[in-house]
């Protein structure tokens, strides 16, 4: 039996665009023993910048359904998703300072059936794999890369605003490279480091620019691959390349996994039942030279 059980939120883009990343998740979660359950009735989290932007009271109406939600099944939370991670987190921070302004919210949801939200741990998985490495996942690493240049970008939304994500330093970010480093891996920084891909942006040619500039950046900096920790990231940096090549002809070639694949490699998956064909960026470079 697992040691640990909590409730998967999956959220949309994963299942719907990048199903491979949920397969490296559960391999993982498997293999370091984490017992993920299943829950029904999740629905989008709302991400936190258009559908927030666009109506407030219904961003938080449908946060809220979700964490009542999770409340019935009497679980901590794990999501693979910075986008989710935010709403939920910021949802249950408004609710806990303002529960009169969410009275009716919570009330209209209560007449379905469902429980007040109380005070569940909502968990990225990048927190999760901090808290648990040293007692629990750092036993189950089978394979390390040793000499591989990976760089990490954090996301806005797992960093940002501090008070609420509760996950490390938003400027000087240090405890995901502590897990990079000790699975033999070299954490490798480079300018820009914490900045936006510019996944959020509504003109997809400014977007672009900015992906284009943090891919340089990392470029240059010799690394051998992106590890990320959001699906939209994922896609900004992984499709990202291809459209930058077709606007203005660089070419980066630089691998995007989510940190759930990484561990699921290092955790001893097959590389090839990981659907890494499925990326735009072919990474069957990077998977012989260290996995294998």
């Amino acid at each position: 039996m697992a040691q640990i059980e909590l409730t998967l939120f999956p959220g949309c883009m994963i299942p719907l665009r990048y199903p491979q990343i949920e397969k490296a998740a559960r391999f993982f979660f498997n293999a370091a023993g984490l017992g993920i359950i299943d829950a029904e009735g999740f629905t989008c989290c709302p991400e936190p910048w258009n559908v927030k932007g666009a109506g407030l009271a219904e961003w938080l109406t449908i946060a809220t359904w979700n964490l009542c939600v999770a409340e019935k099944h009497s679980r901590d939370v794990v999501t693979l998703c910075n986008g989710c991670y935010s709403t939920l987190k910021e949802a249950q921070r408004i609710i806990s300072i303002n529960g009169e302004a969410t009275k009716e919210i919570i009330s209209r949801i209560k007449s379905t059936g469902l429980p007040e939200p109380g005070t569940l741990r909502i968990l990225h998985v990048a927190h999760l794999i901090s808290e648990l490495w040293e007692p629990l996942i750092s036993k189950s690493i089978k394979k390390r890369p040793e000499g591989a240049n990976i760089a990490i970008h954090h996301g806005c939304h797992l960093l940002r605003p501090a008070e609420i994500m509760e996950f490390d330093n938003p400027f000087e970010p240090s405890i995901l490279e502590q897990i990079i480093d000790s699975i033999g891996a070299t954490p490798t920084l480079y300018r820009g480091y914490t900045d936006c891909c510019g996944r959020a942006l509504l003109d997809r040619e400014k977007s672009l620019d900015i992906a284009s500039a943090k891919l340089e950046s990392i470029k240059e900096a010799g690394a051998d691959c992106i590890v990320v920790l959001c699906p939209a990231c994922f896609e900004q940096l992984d499709l990202g390349q291809i459209e930058i090549k077709r606007k203005t002809k660089k070419v980066f070639d630089l691998p995007v996994f989510h940190f759930c694949q990484l561990l699921a490699l290092a955790c001893g998956a097959v590389p090839n039942d990981l659907g890494f064909e499925y990326h735009r960026v072919p990474a069957g470079d990077f998977l012989s030279r260290f996995f294998s």
